[in-house]
């Protein structure tokens, strides 16, 4: 029965983690696919200042610096590779 309820907190654990992973992307990339699909059904009249663009992107591109954060902050194994590598 343990070695049963040691595989359910395993498979609960890495469930919330991607949980997680996939929330970031989403807060992350979704503003720029909004505006993307929004800009392409509208086409010319809809303009958009550049740096809201700039700012959608980078928004975005935040996302690939939160995957190590997140990975490393709910992951034991990744968390001492990620401390090994920093050392």
């Amino acid at each position: 029965m343990t070695q049963q309820r040691k595989q359910i907190h395993r498979e609960n654990k890495a469930a919330k983690t991607l949980g997680i992973i996939m929330g970031a992307f989403l807060f992350c990339w979704l503003p720029f696919f909004i505006w993307y699909l929004s800009t392409t059904l509208c086409g010319v009249k809809c303009d958009t200042p550049k740096e809201v663009i700039s700012l959608l992107f980078w928004i975005g591109y935040v996302n690939s610096a939160l995957n190590p954060l997140i990975y490393a902050f709910f992951n034991r194994d990744f968390r001492e590779a990620f401390r090994r590598l920093l050392r």
